[in-house]
């Protein structure tokens, strides 16, 4: 078998954890960084209305970006980005810990190895440009946001969605009503590290006996799972997700007329 034989027969078997397609490997694929999940509504009869899941991160973007040193030490405008996503609590954290407690933390692990560079990239930061730190914090809690992960090897999107639901919420899928007639909402977004991003949500219901157990999620990512109505959701969701705000409005609409089956 030659070179070009051996080629062929690599990207044959060769899928991208990030798109799916054949031929290519993640850290290669052109296309957004990907990731799938679930947004489920039910209909609260005390309430008298429709709710939607959201969970609550452990920690926020902001935060785990900077504890891996996904940021040029000389740029100032994306560390104070970083930053200005953190929560008080994470704030103080950097501003009062040695960073290999941070980052055991970040992990729920002791002792947990870390890359010299990045200890030192945190160091500089918090000794020599503590400027970039505010004084007052916008944010109290990490974000709220559906159920939703990135893809393991092979898997299509729905099974990548469903297994990232069931992981994170602790609810089981048998129970869940795929909406047929709209089937998913795509959002897609640049990152404050610049790159793209896409996130495709499939539609489902539950009913309500089927969620009253709200503790079962997943500690290690999750901090918090709770069922909001829309106007809740509208406040939970930070003001500068203008996609996730914007797929909800779709979905509530859609919903909230009873246009779907």
């Amino acid at each position: 078998m030659n070179e070009y034989e051996n080629k062929k027969k690599w990207k044959r078997k060769t899928v991208c954890n990030n798109c799916g397609m054949q031929g290519h490997l993640f850290f290669s694929c052109k296309r957004p960084i990907m990731s799938f999940g679930i947004i489920c509504f039910r209909y609260n009869p005390k309430r008298k209305q429709n709710e939607y899941l959201l969970v609550r991160r452990k920690d926020t973007l902001g935060y785990v970006d900077f504890l891996r040193g996904k940021f040029n030490i000389y740029n100032d405008f994306h560390i104070k980005q970083l930053i200005a996503e953190m929560t008080h609590y994470e704030i103080i954290g950097i501003l009062n810990n040695e960073y290999s407690q941070l980052w055991s933390n970040l992990w729920n692990k002791k002792n947990e190895k870390f890359d010299v560079k990045i200890n030192e990239k945190f160091n500089y930061i918090k000794n020599k440009k503590k400027y970039l730190f505010p004084q007052t914090v916008n944010w109290s809690e990490p974000e709220w946001g559906f159920p939703k992960g990135r893809r393991n090897g092979k898997e299509n999107d729905y099974e990548c969605s469903i297994r990232e639901f069931e992981e994170e919420t602790g609810y089981s899928s048998k129970n869940l009503i795929m909406i047929k007639n709209v089937g998913f909402v795509e959002e897609i977004f640049t990152g404050s590290n610049a790159k793209s991003y896409k996130h495709k949500y499939y539609i489902c219901k539950m009913d309500y006996s089927n969620t009253l157990c709200e503790n079962n999620f997943q500690k290690e990512e999750i901090s918090d799972l709770k069922w909001f109505s829309y106007n809740e959701c509208i406040l939970k969701i930070r003001n500068y997700n203008h996609e996730k705000l914007n797929i909800l409005k779709k979905v509530h609409l859609l919903i909230n007329n009873n246009l779907y089956i």
